[in-house]
This record gives C-alpha cells, structure tokens and sequence, in this order.
C-alpha cells in the first residue's frame, strides 16, 4: 500500500512537471544582427582624383593611383574650374579666398596656401580622401597646429590680410615666404585635354564610375588640391 502511494506521488508530480514545460514558450534565437554594407559606393558623393587619359565627348578616362575611373559629365550641371598659379598682387579687396597653414592661440593663420575664389564663390568640393580629419571649430587653437580660413578679403596691408568669415569673424592672415596662391577661373568642357591633372567630384556607382558634378583642372604638374577647412 505505501509503496503504490509513492508510485502514484511520483507520477504526479512528473505529470505536473510535463504540463509546466509545455506551457512555457520557447525560446526564439537572437537574430545576427545585420551586417552593414561596407563602404557603399552606390550614389555617395565621391569623388577621384588622377591625370586625364582619354575623353571620349562627354566621357573621361582618369588614370588614379589605384588604377582607371571613368568619369561622365553633365554639361548643364557639371561645374569645371581652372587653377592658374598666383601671386601676392593677385589678391584684391573683395575676393572670397581659402587659406590654410599654422594657427596660432588668437585664431591667425601664417598661410601656407591661398585658393582666391571666382566671384560669388565659397569653399571647392574636395574629394573626401583630401579632406582634414580635424575640425578647427573643436580642436583648441594652441599655437602652431594645422589650421585654415575661409571668407572674404576685406583689407590688406603689406602681406598681412583681413578676413571676415560667415561667422562674421575677422582673422589675419600672414604671409610666409613659401606661400602657395591659386587662382581659381569659370571653365567650360572645352578646357579639358588629355594629361592634365583633374580633382573631380560627384557620385560614384558600384564599379567606381563617377558622375562629375564639379571637375577642377590642376595646373601642370599638380595633382591634389590642399583641403579647405570644413565649415569654412
């Protein structure tokens, strides 16, 4: 008798056991998470840089260092600039101009490099390889990093420039011995032949082919364009 109570005990309780586990839910695996694409190149804004090899009509070939893109251009909304080397009696009163170079802890910049804008003009798209990693606007100014202006030329006295930003700030601009000034012109598809050097932006398709929306021609011998400051 006590031996078949157990007995019955014992199948209850597994009975008991069975029934809870039917009744809790299983459990549904994690999903992997979704594993972005890596760098996309399908409508991003891109862009390439390299010597202009071939133009077939509206069609180029530029030859980069990591091998051949091919380029397409849109004459209605291609914008192509010249640069022409420059000097210090090309900057006027007036002018929209890029500088780059040291900054010291007041904001002024010992310019390195100066891009003169044609007129109603701001800052060039630059390919993003080009462009700086650091933003002036949050990294402190303590003397002597790299840094840059842009805005209009407001005076100039001696080979020191005034320059009001759209921020409304002035900063002066020193020039060294060694600075570099371009000069940038309105061009036209007529200015493109084969062997220059082109700075060219726009989107890039899978296969790397680029939609030129702005195309800038280098002057002999130049290849990149020194990177304006973001938000300039």
């Amino acid at each position: 008798m006590k031996q078949r109570y157990i007995w019955a005990i014992t199948l209850l309780v597994v009975l008991l056991l069975t029934v809870a586990a039917a009744c809790v839910p299983a459990t549904a695996p994690n999903p992997a998470p979704a594993t972005p694409p890596t760098s996309p190149r399908n409508g991003g804004r891109r862009g390439a840089s390299g010597t202009l090899t071939k133009i077939n009509g509206d069609i180029l070939t530029l030859t980069t260092s990591q091998g051949s893109v091919t380029v397409k251009t849109i004459a209605d909304n291609t914008t192509i600039q010249n640069v022409t080397a420059g000097t210090l009696a090309d900057l006027h009163e007036g002018q929209y101009v890029i500088a780059t170079g040291s900054q010291d802890a007041n904001g002024n910049v010992t310019a390195t490099s100066i891009m003169i804008r044609p007129q109603g003009q701001g800052v060039p798209p630059v390919p993003p390889d080009r462009a700086p990693r650091a933003n002036p606007t949050t990294s402190p100014r303590s003397g002597g990093g790299w840094r840059g202006a842009g805005g209009t030329l407001t005076k100039i006295d001696g080979n020191t420039l005034t320059l009001t930003t759209s921020q409304g700030t002035v900063t002066l601009l020193f020039i060294a011995d060694n600075t570099t000034i371009q000069n940038f012109t309105t061009g036209t598809l007529a200015d493109l032949h084969e062997g220059q050097s082109l700075n060219v932006m726009g989107p890039q398709d899978a296969a790397g082919n680029v939609t030129a929306t702005s195309i800038i021609i280098q002057p002999q011998g130049h290849v990149a364009l020194p990177a304006p400051p973001p938000g300039a």
